[in-house]
C-alpha cells in the first residue's frame, strides 16, 4: 500500500513516487488537556472524530469554523492579532514583540491555553530592556525561544551598529537562562560578539547571520562563541548567506557533537567537518541544488552520514522543507525526517505540505490521520493527503472513509493502481463484492 511522497518545494507537483508505511495499532488521543471554554470544548470534540468519517468539504468547513470560534479562548492573554501556530486544538507557537511580551510575561506563564506551547518567537524592539527585567524574574515552562533581532531603532529609524545589535541579542538570550533551545537571528559584522552568552541549560543553539552588504562576518562571530558559557551545548547550527573557511567550522566548540553549517560552500565544509571530527553524532545537510555542479550528491551524503543523524536548517523555511524532504525520502532516513518535520510543523502550521509530510513520516496510523486532517483543514483539495489518509484508513479498518478519500485522489490520478486496489479491498471488507470487482476492473493492466 504505497504512500504518495509528492510536494517538494522546488517542484510542487513532481511525478508520484512511493514508500512503504508500516502499520502501528497504537492509539493516541487528539488534543490532550481539559477544554478551556465551551468553544474550545466543541473544537476538541470535533477533532476527536477525525478519521471516523469522511473528512469532506463540509467537515473541513466545520473544522475551520470551530477553530476560528475557539481562537479567542485559546489565545487567552495574547493579543488577538498575534501570529500563532494552532494545530491538534492547541497553541503550539506564538510570535510577540518584546514590548508585548514585557506586559504579558506573567500571564503567559500561567495561561492554561498555552500549556502545550512549544516555542516563543520574540521580535526585538524598543521594549527589550523592559522585557529582559521581567523575563529574568519569571521563568516559563516553555524552554525554546527564537530571538529575532532588527538592527533599526524603532523610534528613530536609525540603523544600529552591529556590535550594539549583537549585544542586545545576547542580553535578551541571557534573560531566558533556563532555555534549552535557542535561535538567534540578527545582523552581524566582524565587530559583533556572542561571547557574553551565559546559558547553563542550553543544549541546542541556532545562529542565523543576516546579510550585511559586502561584509562576511561569520568567521569572526563564530570565534567569539569560544568565550561563551554554554556548558551543556550539544547541537550547533549556523545559517549564513556567505561562505566560510571549513577550518573555522571544524574548530567550533569541541564539546558539540551535532554540528551543521548552512552557507554558500556547505558542500566544501561538510566533508572536511566529518573527516576532522569523528566524534560528531549528527551533521547538518541541505537540499540538493541541481544547478550547482559542486553540490553534494545523495551517495556522498549517505557515506558522510553513516552512523550519524541528519538534520536540516531551521530558519529558512523553503530550504528547511526541501532538506527534510531529501532526508526523509531521497536518503531514506525515516527517524531523522520524522523529527525534522515534527519540528517544522510546529513553526509552520499554516502549510498543508508540512502536516502531510509529517503524517507520511510517522508510523502510528492514528497520529498520521490527525496530521493528514490538519493538512485538509488548510487545503481540502490536497490530493496526496487524500491518498495517504485513505491508505491509513485501510490499515485501521475504517473502510467507508477510506473509499471516499481514495476516490478523491483518483480524481487527480485516475490510473493509480494502489488506490484502486485499496478501494477494492475496502469494498470487499464491507461485503460489497460487486463494487470490489468494479474497482479491480479499473486497475491498469501491466504492459
Amino acid at each position: 500500500m504505497p504512500s504518495i511522497v509528492a510536494h517538494r518545494r522546488d517542484n510542487p507537483h513532481p511525478p508520484a513516487s512511493t514508500m512503504t508505511k508500516k502499520a502501528n495499532p497504537t492509539t493516541t488521543t487528539p488534543g490532550a488537556g481539559d477544554p478551556l471554554g465551551p468553544k474550545h470544548a466543541k473544537l476538541l470534540e470535533f477533532l476527536a472524530t477525525r478519521g471516523q468519517v469522511e473528512f469532506d468539504a463540509k467537515q473541513v468547513k466545520r473544522g475551520q469554523q470551530l477553530l476560528k470560534q475557539a481562537r479567542a479562548e485559546l489565545l487567552g492573554p495574547l493579543p488577538k492579532d498575534a501570529t500563532v501556530a494552532i494545530f491538534d486544538g492547541w497553541v503550539r507557537r506564538v510570535t510577540l514583540s518584546t514590548s508585548e511580551a514585557a506586559a504579558l510575561w506573567p500571564e503567559i506563564a500561567a495561561a492554561p491555553a498555552l500549556a502545550q506551547l512549544e516555542e516563543i518567537e520574540l521580535r526585538i524592539d524598543d521594549g527589550t530592556e523592559a522585557w529582559v527585567e521581567v523575563a529574568k524574574r519569571q521563568p516559563l515552562r516553555v524552554t525554546r525561544f527564537h530571538l529575532n533581532g532588527d538592527n533599526v531603532n524603532p523610534d528613530t529609524g536609525e540603523v544600529l551598529s552591529e556590535d550594539e545589535n549583537s549585544g542586545r541579542l545576547v542580553a535578551a538570550a541571557n534573560a531566558v537562562a533556563y532555555a534549552t533551545e535557542l535561535v538567534l537571528e540578527g545582523y552581524f559584522d566582524d565587530t559583533s560578539s556572542l561571547a557574553g552568552l551565559c546559558l547553563p541549560e542550553l543544549t541546542s543553539l541556532w545562529v542565523k547571520a543576516m546579510n550585511c552588504g559586502l561584509i562576511e562576518p561569520d568567521a569572526a562571530v563564530m570565534a567569539t562563541l569560544k568565550e561563551a558559557r554554554l556548558p551543556r551545548l550539544v547541537r550547533l547550527g549556523w545559517e549564513s548567506y556567505f561562505s566560510v573557511d571549513p577550518a573555522v567550522v571544524v574548530a567550533l566548540l569541541p564539546q558539540v557533537t551535532e554540528l551543521g553549517f548552512f552557507g554558500r560552500n556547505s558542500y566544501a565544509v561538510l566533508p572536511e567537518l566529518v573527516a576532522a571530527r569523528p566524534s560528531l553524532t549528527a551533521i547538518g545537510v541541505l537540499s540538493l541544488d541541481r544547478d550547482d555542479p559542486d553540490a553534494l550528491g545523495d551517495d556522498t551524503l549517505r557515506k558522510l552520514g553513516e552512523g550519524k543523524r541528519l538534520f536540516g536548517p531551521r530558519t529558512s523555511y523553503v530550504q528547511a522543507f526541501n532538506a527534510g524532504f531529501r532526508i526523509l525520502h531521497t536518503l531514506d532516513r525515516a527517524a531523522d525526517g520524522t523529527a525534522h518535520f515534527a519540528a517544522l510543523r510546529g513553526r509552520n502550521s499554516q502549510d498543508a505540505d508540512v502536516h502531510f509530510q509529517y503524517g507520511t513520516a510517522i508510523e502510528d496510523d492514528h497520529e498520521a490521520v490527525n496530521a493528514f486532517c490538519e493538512a485538509l483543514l488548510l487545503d481540502p483539495d490536497h490530493a496526496p493527503t487524500h491518498n495517504n489518509l485513505g491508505n491509513a484508513m485501510v490499515r485501521l479498518g475504517r473502510w467507508r472513509p477510506a473509499i471516499w478519500h481514495l476516490k478523491r485522489y483518483l480524481e487527480v490520478e485516475p490510473t493509480f493502481a494502489s488506490a484502486w486496489e485499496n478501494i477494492a479491498k475496502a469494498h470487499r471488507a464491507l461485503g460489497e463484492e460487486e463494487a470490489a470487482l468494479a474497482a479491480e476492473a479499473n486497475i491498469p493492466k501491466e504492459a
